[in-house]
């Protein structure tokens, strides 16, 4: 079951360019399904009935790993972000190659086993909109 679409105007506005963005990721790699489209909470340690001051939008995709996924993320995905302005870091460890990266307080991230089995994971997070009228 897919939670409720997003229901706050100004969170859509930062949401659906990053989707774009992902969703385009993820076609690099094959058919994707969605795992994760939900509003979350940006600030959890608020006390308990006191309505959230702001939200971001998380969306992630998995994808079939393919024999060459890691040389298409790094000769094509990551020069084709940088390109267009994200900042990249490698996370990469033993078990997988990993990159993150962040624009306009907007992260994603994509993940791959080193030995191509599992799925490519493609997610991320939209920045912070407040959900009160800030003065």
């Amino acid at each position: 079951m897919m939670p409720p679409p997003i229901d706050f105007e100004p969170l859509t506005a930062v949401a659906a360019p990053l989707r774009a963005v992902l969703d385009g990721i993820a076609a690099h790699f094959g058919e994707s399904r969605i795992s994760r489209d939900e509003q979350m909470e940006c600030d959890p340690f608020r006390p308990a009935g006191t309505p959230s001051e702001s939200v971001r939008w998380e969306y992630n995709l998995r994808v079939a790993a393919a024999p060459g996924a890691i040389e298409l993320l790094l000769t094509e995905v990551v020069p084709a972000l940088v390109a267009e302005g994200w900042r990249s870091t490698d996370r990469s460890s033993d078990a997988e190659v990993a990159y993150q990266f962040q624009r306009d307080g907007a992260n994603l991230g994509v993940h791959i086993a080193r030995d191509e089995t599992g799925d490519v994971v493609v997610g991320g997070s939209s920045r912070c909109v407040p959900t009160t009228q800030q003065y």
